[in-house]
């Protein structure tokens, strides 16, 4: 995994420009088993987590930080719950904006 540079925020469309890299990913847990979990993605996309820890989650919405392992695929190296109330609307438009034209503030 690279990760020289910061980790940017994605969305499930954007996920598969940083394959090898380390990102930032929000989304709704789905499902979780053993050490695997289902998210769903602000711009409605399934992801699969591959988890460093256990699978238990105390709310919805839980923000991963890892590697980036193919267009669908990200492995956790550490996490962040969020509650059970987040804008995924805004979310998304966020990471819009950092992979659009406020892309050389963030790369």
């Amino acid at each position: 995994m690279d990760d020289s540079a910061p980790a940017p925020r994605v969305n499930g469309e954007t996920l598969r420009m940083f394959v090898g890299k380390k990102v930032l990913l929000v989304g709704e847990v789905s499902s979780a088993n053993g050490s695997t979990a289902t998210l769903r993605t602000a711009d409605d996309t399934l992801i699969t987590v591959n988890l460093s820890g256990d699978a238990k989650f105390s709310c919805k919405f839980v923000e991963f930080e890892g590697s980036v392992d193919s267009a669908d695929t990200i492995t956790e190296s550490s996490r962040a719950e969020f509650g059970d109330h987040f804008d995924m609307f805004t979310y998304n438009e966020l990471t819009k904006q950092i992979a659009g034209k406020a892309r050389p503030l963030f790369y």
